[in-house]
């Protein structure tokens, strides 16, 4: 059970949907020891619980992630090798743990992304920002790769190889409409219209109203197909994603369910 002052909180939202909150916001929600700690367990939960349909990914505050807590980090040229590559490794599998969860994670980013929570936000299947947001991958103004957890990989999955570089290289601010126009964020909330929560919980629902499996196996089908070596090969995995699917039962449930609703005064 999460505390208020947790790092990470987890929360039920109902009993498809499960909510994870990023919890520091007067660091802007960022990363420190406590908050890797607190994500990798909020990621446990979400993975024993075999009922959760979707998941939200949001931030307290005005903040999504602003990275790495640069005030509470020591100094990392007085670590010895292994230790800070241990150290490395626990933060990037944030992001990689994220990516590969079984069930969609949709992003409410009210406000900054930043490096490490612009992966973060990247990581997720889908996500929803306030206008006010923005996303940066700042690392390299101060010294140190720009590609970091997954960044380098995810960004031109998501952007297209140009548009990702150019964003690792400058360090640059991508605004929320930029990021919408360029389909790296699905839906925009104007101030008034509600908050990212509520807009990304609506968009989870709709995914979860899919039966599972095949929603399962679409997010599986799409994180094995976006290295496909060619068109054959990605066909190759979704052939044999369908007949799979066809055996869970849901295609017949699902079908009936048209013919109801295809009859007169349904």
């Amino acid at each position: 059970m999460s505390g208020a002052s947790d790092p990470v909180l987890v929360d039920r939202i109902d009993e498809e949907l499960m909510l994870i909150t990023l919890n520091r916001p007067d660091r802007l929600n960022a990363i420190n020891d406590a908050f890797i700690q607190g994500m990798h367990a909020a990621l446990d939960q979400v993975v024993a619980a075999p009922d959760v349909r979707a998941v939200v990914l949001t931030g307290t505050g005005r903040g999504f992630c602003a990275g790495a807590d640069l005030k509470e980090n020591v100094d990392l040229t007085q670590q010895r090798s292994a230790e800070l590559y241990r150290g490395q490794q626990r933060l990037a599998d944030m992001s990689v743990r994220l990516h590969e969860l079984p069930v969609p994670v949709v992003a409410a980013v009210p406000g900054p992304a930043v490096g490490g929570g612009f992966a973060l936000a990247a990581a997720c299947d889908l996500r929803v920002a306030s206008t006010q947001a923005f996303f940066a991958a700042a690392n390299v103004r101060i010294g140190v790769s720009g590609g970091e957890m997954g960044l380098s990989w995810m960004l031109p999955q998501a952007l297209g190889r140009a548009r990702a570089t150019e964003l690792l290289l400058t360090g640059r601010r991508l605004d929320a409409g930029e990021a919408y126009d360029w389909g790296f964020v699905n839906r925009l909330v104007e101030p008034g219209q509600g908050t990212v929560v509520d807009a990304a919980i609506e968009l989870a629902r709709t995914v979860a109203a899919n039966p599972a499996f095949g929603v399962a196996l679409t997010k599986e089908m799409l994180r094995s197909t976006g290295t496909a070596a060619s068109l054959r090969e990605a066909v190759l995995l979704e052939n044999r994603t369908q007949v799979l699917a066809v055996f869970a039962g849901d295609i017949d449930r699902a079908t009936v369910g048209f013919g109801d609703r295809d009859r007169p005064g349904a």
